[in-house]
Parts: structure tokens; C-alpha cells; sequence
């Protein structure tokens, strides 16, 4: 192992150990109740019970936590499994700039790249959220597509949908490669069929299998707010239009996502490696951007994509800093500096969209939107 790459590791899991012991809003009035309601009611029965509004599969390692880990100090049991996580993200990240740069080094700083970016640091040692778990299930499954192995790349899929919904921001990939016979139809029954094997154990536990088919649903009614601390457009709208606004984002989202369907579709251009990085970074980038009732923390697929796509296009390294800056603000919570980088962030998201017909010429003509 180069030294560099040793001395990054150590200071990885060095600077992920001081944030331990910071104890975020979502971790004092979330996490730590839950595990301890997990404690007190017997363990795994205790699942029969509605007391989370996550779905059960980041909760069963609150249940691993409370007993395999039960002497280890409580808030590093629960930051443990999403701090573990980073470093296999970033080991997928390795794998797919390996795919481009042989040699290795390149992909050696991708990894760093990773486990030392602010907002994966920030994510799950500060806050203990575990967007990193979902967003593994993200990468891992963009990896399997480039070595042309779609059982494991839709189990990854089903895998990310199973801990969160925001899983779903891949799909505009998934739909083009469905489109340009990439991926078969009929492997598609794979991802119901994961997320339905993770709520199992808490079916069995007791709780009904409506609740736990209708999680998402429940979530999404939870919060009337069109932006929560998040730098999309949704920033300038104020939420007084929450009613109005909501139905035209989605449809402004689902056309936006069957245009960029319709045009690599119309290409009939293979679809490359290089390809398949940037509509992946367009389908997590765009999603999140265009839709209502984001939260903050909903780019972080983009954080990690952005960082691939740096890699894939050097020239472009810039994007990457964007979204990283923008995601970093954001988590500060400072309205104006989220309105700031909401700027700055759909002009990166413009730019990636504007240039698309970098890696598939002549695209804009489709549409008579060429210069």
C-alpha cells in the first residue's frame, strides 16, 4: 500500500473518531430514542411497534448495536455501521475510476477523495445520518452496470431502495438503460423482491405489512415544505405555494426525466463507460434539484458522483467542487449562503446538462437545440 494512501487512512478514521462524540438534532431526537426503545422492549419484538419512520433495515443494526455492541459507548455503536460504510463507498468509487486508470493511483485518490470529503465526514461521524449506506447501495450498483452484470447491479439497487427512497434518483439511468436494452425487463422484479426480503424480519416481528409497504408514503407527507435547508430552486419559491408548486415540480421532473431518456434513445450511440458516468451524475444531480421537498442532505449521491465524474473528466473538476462546496454550505445551515450555492448550483447542473452532447455529438439536434 502507498504511504500516501496508508497516511490518509489513518487520518480518516482518526478525524472520524473526534467527531464521535458530537450529538446532532437528528441523533438526539431519532437515533438515540430509538435505540434505547429497542433496549427496553425486548430487543427484536420490539419491532412489532411504530416507533421509527424509517423502514426497518438501518433499524436492524440499532438491534445489532443495542446487543452485539452493547459495551461499546452507545453513540459510536450507532455512528459505527455508517462510518464503516464510507470506506466501502469509497472502495466502489476506486473500483469504477480503476475501470479508466489502470494503474491504480488514480483510483487510490479517488478513494481519499471520498473518505476525506467534508460532507461524508460531516454525514455519518458528526451527524450520524446514513445517507452513505443508500448511496453505497448507488455506487456499488453504477459499478456492476459498467462490468455488464445486472443481477447484482438491481440486488445494489434494492439494496440502497430498502434503507431510502432518495435511491430513486438513479432511476433515470436505470430507465435509459432499460431503453437501449442494457438492463432486461424481466430482472426488474429483483428490486421489489429486496426491499420485500428487508422488511420481512419486521413483519415477522409483528408489525402489519401495510405499514411497512407504505413507509415512503408516510414519510413524504411528514414535512409541507418545498425546500428543507437544500440549494435547489425551490429556495426562491416561497412555501405559502407549497400546494401549487409540489404537483408542477414533480411533472417538471418526470418530463425532464423521459426528455433525457428520449434523446440518448434518439442518439443511437452505445453506451460507453464514459457514458455511463455522466447520465449517472446528470440522473443524482438533476433529481434532486428539480424536485420539491428535498432535504439538504439528498445531494449526497451527487457528492459522490461529482467526485467520479472528476475523475472521468479531469477537465471538468470543477463541477465537483461545486456541488461539494454547495453540499458543505448547505449542511451549515445558513439561509443565504443555501441561497447563494442554489445559484451556483444550477449553473453546474446547466453546465453538465448544456455539454451532454460532449459525449453524445450532435444530441441537441434532436430537438433543434443546436447553436
Amino acid at each position: 500500500m502507498p504511504r500516501y494512501l496508508l497516511i490518509g487512512i489513518i487520518f480518516a478514521i482518526i478525524i472520524r473518531l473526534v467527531c464521535v462524540p458530537n450529538k446532532s438534532v437528528d441523533y438526539k431526537y431519532f437515533l438515540d430514542p430509538w435505540y434505547d426503545f429497542i433496549v427496553t422492549h425486548g430487543g427484536f419484538s420490539a419491532f412489532k411497534h411504530n416507533f421509527y419512520d424509517y423502514t426497518p433495515s438501518y433499524l436492524y443494526w440499532l438491534l445489532m448495536a443495542s446487543t452485539l455492541l452493547s459495551g461499546v459507548p452507545k453513540i459510536l455503536a450507532i455512528k459505527l455501521f455508517a462510518m464503516t460504510m464510507d470506506f466501502i463507498c469509497a472502495s466502489f468509487t476506486y473500483k469504477l475510476v480503476k475501470l479508466k486508470y489502470t494503474d491504480g493511483k488514480m483510483a487510490n485518490f479517488a478513494f481519499l477523495a471520498v473518505i476525506l470529503s467534508p460532507t461524508v465526514i460531516y454525514n455519518s461521524s458528526l451527524w450520524g445520518q446514513c445517507d452513505v449506506i443508500y448511496t453505497t447501495g448507488l455506487i456499488a450498483c453504477v459499478y456492476f452496470l459498467s462490468i455488464y452484470k445486472q443481477i447484482p447491479a438491481l440486488i445494489s439497487f434494492g439494496i440502497a431502495l430498502s434503507f431510502k427512497f432518495q435511491a430513486m434518483f438513479l432511476t433515470p439511468l436505470l430507465l435509459i438503460l432499460l431503453i437501449k436494452k442494457r438492463i432486461s425487463w424481466y430482472y426488474l422484479p429483483i428490486i421489489p423482491l429486496v426491499y420485500l426480503l428487508a422488511i420481512l424480519p419486521a413483519w415477522i416481528a409483528g408489525r402489519p405489512i401495510k405499514e411497512l409497504l407504505l413507509v415512503y408514503f408516510s414519510q413524504a407527507n411528514k414535512y409541507k415544505e418545498l425546500a428543507k435547508g437544500v440549494p435547489n430552486l425551490y429556495q426562491w419559491i416561497p412555501n405559502e405555494f407549497y400546494n401549487i408548486v409540489v404537483p408542477i415540480g414533480l411533472l417538471i421532473t418526470v418530463f425532464a426525466i423521459f426528455l433525457l431518456a428520449y434523446l440518448v434513445y434518439r442518439s443511437k450511440l452505445e453506451i460507453t463507460q464514459d457514458r455511463l458516468i455522466y447520465l449517472a451524475t446528470i440522473s443524482v444531480f438533476s433529481m434532486p434539484y428539480l424536485l420539491p421537498k428535498m432535504h439538504e442532505r439528498y445531494f449526497y449521491p451527487t457528492d459522490i458522483l461529482s467526485i467520479i465524474f472528476a475523475f472521468y473528466f479531469p477537465q471538468y473538476r470543477w463541477v465537483a467542487i461545486s456541488v461539494q462546496l454547495a453540499s458543505f454550505f448547505s449542511y451549515l445551515g445558513t439561509d443565504i449562503y443555501i441561497k447563494i450555492f442554489s445559484i451556483t448550483l444550477g449553473f453546474t447542473l446547466w453546465f453538465v446538462v448544456r455539454n451532454c452532447d460532449m459525449i453524445f455529438p450532435n444530441i441537441k439536434s434532436y430537438l433543434s437545440l443546436k447553436d
